[in-house]
């Protein structure tokens, strides 16, 4: 039997799946937020969100997952949106205009992902993930910015280290972004990025 699909072309199922993970993360995330990570149980999540312990794990495989699952589709979406830059274009510049995917998913709910990074922040094991994370998305990104800057395999290095400076920038405004006081994520991640620019006066 065929689910009946919305106008996006997504069954009716896949839909109310999406909303399910959301409202289970948003519940976890709140606890995690307030009690701290490693104090909250499988079963105090699974209880806030009205649903078995048993269902809990047919979304997330770990309670970590909660927190990281949407990481390793961003970065596919920054890698992408760098390919996507003028090929003449700056490297600096178009590494920083990759980030403008996350960006605009933060303005969207900057309150959401000020405790995401709160919860992150104070959890060393998922700080350690966001380390995982960066050299998972360098593996794409390092070889392009190779590429663009003339020589993919005599300017490796260069481009390893643009890319994980990049990172750097990408953690600091985060960290320094405050909802509410702060009207965009850009607004950091510009200030960043030009405290690092390569042609910067020194």
């Amino acid at each position: 039997m065929t689910s009946v699909a919305d106008g996006s072309g997504r069954s009716l199922r896949t839909i109310k799946a999406e909303a399910v993970t959301a409202s289970i993360a948003a519940h976890a995330l709140a606890l995690f937020d307030e009690k701290g990570f490693d104090a909250v149980t499988v079963d105090d999540i699974a209880a806030a969100s009205g649903i078995s312990r048993r269902s809990f794990f047919r979304y997330f495989p770990t309670k970590e997952d909660v927190v990281v699952a949407g990481h390793a589709a961003f970065g596919e979406r920054i890698i992408e949106a760098v390919k996507a830059r003028p090929r003449d274009e700056d490297v600096w510049v178009s590494l920083r205009r990759g980030y403008d995917v996350l960006a605009d998913n933060v303005d969207r709910d900057p309150e959401g992902a000020a405790r995401t990074m709160r919860v992150v922040n104070s959890t060393a094991s998922l700080r350690a993930h966001t380390l995982e994370k960066h050299i998972a998305w360098a593996v794409g990104l390092a070889p392009e910015i190779a590429r663009r800057l003339g020589d993919a395999d005599a300017r490796r290095l260069e481009a390893d280290a643009l890319v994980h400076a990049s990172f750097a920038c990408l953690d600091v405004a985060l960290a320094h972004f405050t909802p509410g006081r702060d009207t965009s994520l850009s607004v950091k991640l510009d200030a960043a990025f030009d405290a690092l620019r390569p042609d910067r006066a020194r």
